[in-house]
């Protein structure tokens, strides 16, 4: 049996072929029956939902504790290149089919610079990251993790197994092998447990999860949450598919008929060419030559900025991305000092200058203005008054654009207006009408006298 489908909380495919699912950006299924989410031609996002919802909890009893499910699946990761991959893939739980307004990239098509965090998200996912990404804490470039609400996972290992015989011992599986691997994801709604395991395929699942976090998904999941899998890829791009899948609330998931399962597709790596004469000591210059432009790659890509003919003529007003990553610490929680509509701001000391600045992340999607909207910003970086925060320069990276500000030590307006500390003194009148004056003279400024 391919394909069944006992109700909206209970179906299983043993490949594709024929699958009712909501397919976006390059989600497709191949003629041979695969899944395919990403693939090697395009730099996005891709989203592959089961269409109708799944109900997690009793009707009209949103404070209820969520229902118990289950889900396995085999997935395959191949990379265009043996130096590096493309992001990971994501089994996700989220209030609608596909999230919009997320990033692709590190983001894995699950949040945005802006709602990476937030409780109002409602998204659960377990990712198979195959990329390390510092501003997350990720432990390494090969690991699993659970996702609540944002991209810092409040559990994760190294991507492998427990194997059931008399040693047990932990044992790793490259993520991005291209070999397929088998997942099994599980909460106890009643134990509040969930368990991610991992083997290869055709292995018997191991009595012992790879991950197992004490957690309460009752304030996250909302009565009805679609399921489904995301992706994203960029410089270092990798076709990520599912060969099978089944999902079930308050039970086991089905198992699947790997017998029946389509394969992946025949990797072709490129042979290096080396003279058989070579010699030894030959032989390790390369492998040291090919390390280092693996890390060369990898740290380019980490660095990663984008750039058009047209920015060049405002080159003294844009900052590299890798100065601005050093200076904030990698983007480190601990740098944050607010979040706004439209992005987070972080403190950062510039490593040349030594200078202390503030470092506005703003997402966008589209490149639609964008050269009127850096002629904006550079324009203002001229402005010079007394109750204006002076904006230095710019960045741009794909979806984000990166506005940085001269640092204020002593904080925001607000707090002092509203954010009062015990022990601190309110602001009298006199003083507030002098705040009252400042802004109006920094908005007669803007609109009448700087031209």
């Amino acid at each position: 049996l391919t394909i069944a489908v006992a109700g909206d909380d209970d179906f299983i495919y043993n490949g594709f072929r024929g699958a009712n699912l909501r397919l976006d950006g390059t989600a497709a299924v191949t003629p041979e029956g695969l899944l395919r989410l990403t693939n090697t031609t395009t730099v996005r996002k891709s989203y592959a939902f089961f269409p109708n919802p799944v109900r997690l909890k009793p009707a009209n009893d949103g404070s209820a504790p969520a229902f118990s499910f289950a889900s396995t699946f085999v997935f395959g990761i191949i990379p265009e290149f043996s130096l590096g991959s493309g992001h990971g893939i994501a089994l996700v739980l989220s209030p609608s089919k596909g999230l919009p307004f997320a990033l692709g990239s590190q983001y894995l098509g699950l949040f945005n610079t802006t709602n990476n965090g937030n409780p109002s998200n409602h998204v659960v996912a377990i990712e198979l990251d195959t990329v390390q990404n510092p501003e997350f804490s990720d432990i390494n470039n090969n690991h699993v993790g659970v996702d609540v609400d944002g991209m810092n996972s409040t559990a994760y290992h190294a991507a492998g197994y427990y194997p059931d015989d008399a040693d047990g011992g932990f044992q790793n599986l490259t993520l991005i092998s291209g070999e397929p691997m088998q997942a099994w994801v599980e909460y106890d709604g009643r134990d509040e447990r969930l368990n991610v395991t991992l083997s290869p395929l055709g292995a018997a699942k191991p009595r012992r999860p790879l991950l197992s976090s004490a957690i309460n998904l009752s304030g996250v999941v909302l009565e009805q949450m679609y399921v489904g899998f995301s992706s994203s890829s960029e410089t270092f791009q990798s076709s990520h598919y599912i060969l099978g899948w089944s999902f079930k609330v308050n039970g086991i998931a089905r198992p699947l008929d790997l017998s029946i399962l389509p394969r992946l597709p025949r990797t072709k790596k490129k042979p290096i060419p080396l003279a058989i004469c070579l010699g030894s000591a030959a032989a390790v210059s390369v492998l040291v030559a090919a390390a280092g432009v693996a890390f060369v790659a990898r740290r380019r890509a980490k660095f990663s900025e984008l750039l058009e003919d047209w920015e060049l003529a405002y080159g003294p007003h844009r900052f590299a991305y890798k100065d601005l990553f050093e200076a904030t610490h990698g983007f480190r929680e601990t740098e944050l000092l607010g979040t706004g509509g439209f992005g987070g701001v972080y403190r950062g000391v510039l490593p040349c200058s030594k200078a202390e600045v503030a470092v506005k992340r703003v997402s966008h999607g589209t490149r639609q203005g964008m050269r009127e909207f850096v002629a904006e910003v550079v324009s203002l970086g001229r402005v010079q008054h007394r109750n204006l925060v002076r904006l230095l320069g710019y960045c741009r990276r794909v979806g984000e654009l990166l506005l940085v500000y001269d640092f204020m030590p002593h904080g925001s307006l607000d707090r002092l207006l509203f954010d009062l500390q015990p022990g601190s003194t309110t602001l009298g009148w006199s003083r507030r009408l002098g705040v009252i004056r400042g802004v109006a003279s920094g908005l007669l400024y803007l609109h009448e006298e700087w031209e």
